[in-house]
């Protein structure tokens, strides 16, 4: 649902405009640390954690795209868009707010759900980077871009705009238990991935992203690297993801 499955987690870190760290960070380090203090909360099925713990713009994407599933509501999200109805500060805060608790609501169901079902987390952890990058937001490339007096886009200007924002790449493992027949349980590892993100500089302030600065956030692996790329556009196109997949434990 939205690129995110029930159980996928982080994922960590190379550099730059491509370029492959060949040691743990601190970066890296303080991601993966961050990253391990959601164990609890992964163990006890508490999906809430997601939605806390969301990269801030991805979050409000996810509220937003909720929200207006019906045609009507995507009509009024359209007007809004094309300047067509206006709404005051205070009605957009209360609309994002209102979207914003509908999100977490549902993710809080997804996780009584699979208690319901009698899914058990038996273990989880977090491995060691496998990459990060340093990146832009889209506003800061677009000004870098105006600034340009010859015209042109050049990789050296996108690179030393003043804005900043890290992303680390965290492998991760999951073992899970389920009911099965004749009163047994199915047991299962998952091996996966989440982006930890965070900013670093930020001095554009006309476009607010609600983060706080230096603090980790999280956006599962299973989202379209194209919807992470839409918030930092000079992300690598290829990307070191560690290997996912599910497997049947004996």
């Amino acid at each position: 649902m939205w690129g995110m499955k029930i159980f996928s987690l982080l994922s960590v870190a190379t550099l730059a405009l491509g370029c492959l760290c060949q040691a743990a960070s601190e970066a890296a380090n303080s991601a993966r640390a961050a990253a391990q203090q959601y164990g609890a909360a992964v163990r006890n099925c508490d999906m809430r954690w997601a939605v806390d713990s969301m990269y801030p713009p991805l979050r409000r994407t996810y509220a937003d795209r909720l929200t207006t599933n019906t045609r009507e509501a995507e009509i009024a999200r359209a007007r809004r868009v094309q300047g067509l109805d206006r709404e005051t500060k205070v009605q957009a805060k209360a609309r994002m707010a209102a979207n914003d608790k509908a999100l977490r609501a549902r993710y809080a169901r997804m996780g009584e759900e699979m208690k319901k079902r009698g899914m058990q987390v038996e273990s989880y952890s977090v491995g060691e980077a496998t990459a990060e990058y340093l990146v832009t937001p889209p506003m800061a490339a677009v000004s870098q871009m105006r600034r340009d007096t010859s015209g042109r886009l050049r990789a050296e200007n996108i690179g030393n705009t003043q804005e900043r924002s890290r992303i680390v790449v965290l492998p991760t493992t999951l073992v899970i238990s389920v009911p099965g027949e004749n009163g047994t349980r199915t047991r299962m590892e998952r091996r996966s991935y989440i982006f930890a993100v965070r900013d670093e500089i930020i001095t554009d302030k006309s476009q607010p992203r609600g983060t706080e600065l230096n603090k980790w956030y999280f956006i599962d692996g299973n989202t379209d690297v194209n919807t992470l790329r839409s918030f930092f556009p000079n992300l690598p196109l290829y990307l070191n993801l560690p290997v996912s997949g599910d497997r049947i434990l004996r």
